[in-house]
């Protein structure tokens, strides 16, 4: 039978007359926890995305869609309206990835040498 790693050591407590369970994160499953970040990013991308998108297309309605030289310029409001709320999730969810993957290999060397989180939960 194959035993899973214990990401939490437990202790109990007594705090002001309330039986309390001291739990202390030891580790950090790596993966899981960075691509938590990664979707936590995307939508933060996403909400700055929509920004993006109607303070650029605000301002590009106000250029004239053709110049003196008949250029077309309305590709610029595709650009800068479609593409902030397509690339915006990608680079949030691609920075969240590589800060959650170095949050968490920092934490699992550190958390041996320093001590993890402490967390105090009531028992019921």
């Amino acid at each position: 039978m194959h035993a899973e790693k214990s990401y939490i050591q437990s202790k109990a407590l007594l705090v002001c007359g309330v039986h309390m369970t001291e739990k202390t994160i030891q580790s950090v499953p790596v993966m899981p926890f960075a691509l938590m970040l990664g979707c936590i990013g995307a939508v933060f991308g996403l909400i700055v995305g929509i920004f993006y998108a109607l303070f650029f297309g605000a301002i590009f309605s106000l250029i004239p869609t053709t110049t003196q030289v008949d250029i077309d310029l309305t590709f610029l409001r595709l650009i800068f309206g479609v593409g902030a709320l397509v690339i915006m999730p990608i680079i949030g969810f691609v920075g969240g990835l590589l800060q959650g993957l170095l949050y968490a290999v920092l934490y699992n060397l550190l958390a041996p040498r320093i001590g993890g989180i402490k967390l105090r939960f009531k028992e019921d």
